[in-house]
C-alpha cells in the first residue's frame, strides 16, 4: 500500500496560492479539511513527494485538470434558486430577439437544462445557452444529460415526462428534442479560450464569486464585461458578493436584482 502523502505548511501554501492563480479561488478558509483530503488524491497520483507533485502542477496540463476537477466537486440540482431563473426567463423573453446566455459555472448542465425547461415552457425557442465548467467531469455529465436522484427532486411528473426519457434504473435522460441549443464546453474564466467564446446578452453566474478572494472577483467582472452585449446583464447567485467595481451597475427592480453592464 502507497504511504500517505502528507504536505507541509509550505507546501500547502503553495499548493493554495497555485489553485488560486489558476482560477481565482481561496482555498485558505479551508485549508484544514483541504489537508486530510490532499494527502490522499497526491497519494494516488505519480508523485513520489509533494514537492514533485508541485512541480506537476506547474507544468503538466493534466496534473492540472486532475486537480482542478479534484477541488471544485460541487453540488446542484434542478430548478435551483428557482424564483431567479422565473426572472431571467421573463426578461428573455421581453428581448423579442435571438438570445445568447452563459452559465458559468454549469457544473454537471442543471442549471442550463432548468433554463432550457422554463423558456420551453414559456414558448422561447430563439435562445442560446453556453454551460461553461472548470472541472472536466461535470462537463462530460452535462453532455451526456443523464440524472438521477436527488438532483430531480424540484421537478413535476409532468416536467419529467415532457423534457426527460427515463428507464427501468430510474436514469433520466434529457430530451434535447424539446429544448433550445444547449452547448458545453470546459472552460477556465481566466483562460483567452473564455475571451472567444461569444458575446452574450445575460451571463448566469451563481455560487462561484463566493469562492474568490477580492483580486480574482475584479479581474473576473472585467472578463465578464467583455464578453457582455452593450446592456448585457449578469445575474449572480444569493450567496456572492460582487464588490463595487467599474464594469456593473446593481440594479433592483420588480423582477428582481442584477447587475448591468456599464
Amino acid at each position: 500500500m502507497k504511504e500517505k502523502i502528507n504536505p507541509t505548511e509550505s507546501e500547502l501554501n503553495e499548493f493554495i496560492q497555485i489553485i488560486n492563480e489558476i482560477s481565482g479561488i481561496d482555498l485558505n478558509e479551508k485549508r484544514n479539511i483541504l489537508a486530510l483530503k490532499l494527502s490522499k488524491f497526491v497519494s494516488g497520483t505519480q508523485a513520489k513527494s509533494f514537492a514533485e507533485f508541485l512541480g506537476k502542477l506547474k507544468i503538466n496540463r493534466q496534473f492540472k485538470q486532475d486537480t482542478l476537477d479534484f477541488v471544485t466537486i460541487g453540488e446542484t440540482y434542478f430548478l435551483r434558486e428557482l424564483a431567479q431563473l422565473r426572472e431571467i426567463i421573463f426578461y428573455v423573453k421581453s428581448l423579442e430577439k435571438h438570445v445568447n446566455i452563459l452559465s458559468a459555472p454549469c457544473s454537471s448542465g442543471e442549471e442550463v437544462y432548468s433554463m432550457a425547461i422554463l423558456a420551453a415552457q414559456n414558448f422561447i425557442k430563439d435562445l442560446s445557452i453556453t454551460g461553461i465548467d472548470i472541472n472536466s467531469n461535470v462537463i462530460e455529465k452535462a453532455k451526456m444529460g443523464q440524472y438521477q436522484g436527488r438532483t430531480l427532486h424540484r421537478l413535476s411528473e409532468s416536467e419529467k415526462r415532457r423534457f426527460f426519457t427515463h428507464d427501468n434504473q430510474e436514469i433520466f435522460t434529457i430530451n434535447k428534442q424539446e429544448l433550445c441549443r444547449c452547448n458545453f464546453e470546459l472552460c477556465n474564466v481566466f483562460e483567452d479560450k473564455f475571451l472567444r467564446l461569444n458575446k452574450f446578452d445575460i451571463i448566469v453566474s451563481r455560487n462561484m464569486i463566493i469562492y474568490f478572494d477580492y483580486d480574482s472577483k475584479i479581474k473576473l467582472m472585467e472578463r465578464f464585461h467583455r464578453i457582455l452585449s452593450d446592456k448585457g446583464r449578469l445575474y449572480i447567485g444569493n450567496a456572492d458578493l460582487v464588490p463595487e467595481n467599474i464594469f456593473f451597475k446593481k440594479v433592483f427592480s420588480s423582477h428582481g436584482t442584477y447587475y448591468e453592464k456599464i
